[in-house]
């Protein structure tokens, strides 16, 4: 996805977020940092992920942390374990376990801080669950995969935030539960709230996909260029993608890769206005 005027202001309130939990004294650095980035580096028409990651490269080094989200990251695990077993029940209860999976997973998306009009942290989520699982899909193309999800089908499930992945558990069960052999994808290096392989670890994750894989890099989303051979290979041998999130959605959404199914919500006007859906909606959007 292109950047657009937008993306600015936007990129300057995560910066001034993630430089409060590092250490407040070092908020002008920060600003002064991605500043500098924004005037040698933004031009229309470039990768918004891609301005991101360089953003937040600057500013992670300005403030002298490897990851300034640690705590939050923590907390956000924390507070969606404790409302798992409410979104199980309401997977194991329904009439089509995939649709709800999705739509649990998808309201973990909402775990996404230091942007205008989403939670302040990780505890508003117990509040806003009930509501956008109850709202359904803006966008609803998950009757479409059933064809890319017979016995043996490949399926790399591109995961987001951490809090959410806990949540993304229930959609890698009914993947596989279907047939699928899926492989997860977290990111590579700690960058804004994402899941990395830590997590996997911590959480128990590989137990629910059939193989783990890192996208190699410091990337807002995946940066194409650097990712492993290995994921490049199973890229190019898989049946589906699903990619989660809104930086994973600004990633693909330029590239050849397809069929990709897109769960997320649209968090900001320029992604809703990419996807054809309304701002602050949960969509399931298959390109193929």
């Amino acid at each position: 996805m292109e950047i657009t005027p937008e993306c600015v202001p936007c990129l300057l309130g995560r910066v001034i977020y993630e430089a409060r939990l590092a250490d407040p004294a070092k908020v002008p650095a920060a600003i002064r940092s991605a500043c500098a980035v924004f005037a040698r580096r933004y031009r229309p028409g470039r990768v918004s992920a891609r301005l991101a990651t360089e953003v937040h490269r600057a500013v992670y080094r300005a403030l002298g942390t490897r990851d300034p989200y640690a705590k939050v990251k923590r907390d956000s695990n924390r507070a969606v374990l404790r409302l798992f077993p409410r979104a199980e029940r309401l997977v194991e209860r329904s009439r089509d376990r995939l649709r709800a999976a999705v739509l649990c997973s998808i309201a973990g998306n909402i775990l996404d801080f230091g942007i205008g009009g989403q939670l302040s942290g990780p505890g508003g989520l117990d509040r806003a669950f009930g509501r956008i699982v109850r709202e359904g899909l803006a966008v609803d193309h998950l009757p479409r995969i059933a064809r890319y999800l017979r016995q043996g089908s490949r399926v790399l499930y591109f995961a987001d935030n951490c809090g959410e992945i806990v949540l993304d558990r229930l959609v890698l069960r009914e993947l596989r539960r279907r047939g699928a052999r899926v492989t997860l994808v977290v990111r590579g290096e700690p960058v804004l709230t994402d899941a990395t392989m830590e997590d996997v670890e911590e959480l128990g994750l590989r137990s629910e996909s059939d193989d783990v894989m890192d996208t190699g890099s410091f990337a807002v989303g995946v940066d194409f260029d650097r990712i492993p051979a290995r994921l490049r290979r199973a890229l190019g041998q898989r049946d589906l993608i699903v990619s989660k999130g809104m930086a994973n959605f600004e990633s693909f959404s330029g590239t050849r890769w397809r069929p990709i199914i897109h769960l997320m919500r649209t968090k900001c006007g320029p992604v809703a206005e990419a996807a054809g859906a309304p701002r602050d909606a949960s969509v399931a959007m298959l390109w193929t």
